[in-house]
């Protein structure tokens, strides 16, 4: 049976001039272009990028998925969206999934795909790399992440162990989706000996850039929102 062709397509932190040449191209052939929303908010990020470029003429389509702990939650709604995918795609329809930052970091894109595989082996797949978020925040912030012989480490602020393990043993550490543990996170550091740098919202109208731990502290739940923490010397 012959299908289109599927496209993971990274479009970029939020700023809608971040997004890639090579993702502009994919999106304006593509003949449908399917963006994600959670139960939580009624905005796709993503969705309002591919709104700004101009030349799109595809069938778009907005998919629910669950941002919550439960994994059965979350799976049941990815092997959903991969069906709905697999029906246009079985059409012969050239079929876009689009995503905010890189869809092969810490994305949905990465499960959306692996279901795909299993459904569909013989399926061509076509992943189309995006700008990340920390990048968007250090070149907003003129941050230097690392130089030399200095480690990076990415991690999402979700376990107490790994935060640690990070502090440990880099020289640079950018936590994601701190909704939940920022204040906590801060707490736990040596503000003589560290620099921090907060963003959340980047691209957005919303947009929010500190390095003071006052202000840091007072903002409410940000689910698109990082913390960059340098040690000093």
């Amino acid at each position: 049976m012959a299908t289109g062709k599927f496209y993971g397509v990274g479009v970029g932190p939020g700023d809608v001039e971040l997004i890639t040449l090579k993702a502009v191209r994919i999106l304006k052939t593509a003949d449908v272009i399917f963006t994600a929303v959670s139960r939580q908010s009624a905005r796709s990020v993503s969705g309002r990028v591919v709104d700004a470029v101009d030349g799109i003429t595809g069938k778009r389509q907005e998919l629910v998925f669950a941002m919550t702990k439960s994994w059965d939650d979350r799976m049941n709604l990815i092997r959903k969206n991969a069906g709905i995918i697999l029906s246009e795609l079985r059409q012969g329809k050239n079929c876009v999934f689009t995503t905010i930052g890189d869809p092969l970091t810490y994305s949905t894109y990465g499960y959306l795909m692996k279901e795909l595989q299993l459904l569909a082996a013989e399926l061509k797949i076509i992943t189309i790399p995006g700008v990340n978020s920390w990048s968007a925040l250090a070149a907003a912030s003129n941050t230097i992440l690392v130089e030399d012989k200095e480690r990076l480490c990415i991690v999402p602020s979700y376990s107490a162990v790994a935060e640690k393990a990070a502090l440990e043993h880099a020289e640079t550490v950018v936590f994601l989706k701190t909704y939940n543990s920022r204040n906590n996170i801060i707490d736990k550091l040596d503000c003589a000996d560290e620099e921090l740098l907060y963003g959340s919202n980047l691209g957005l109208d919303e947009q929010f850039i500190s390095t003071n731990i006052e202000q840091i502290r007072k903002r409410g739940k940000e689910y698109l929102s990082m913390l960059i923490v340098k040690k000093n010397g």
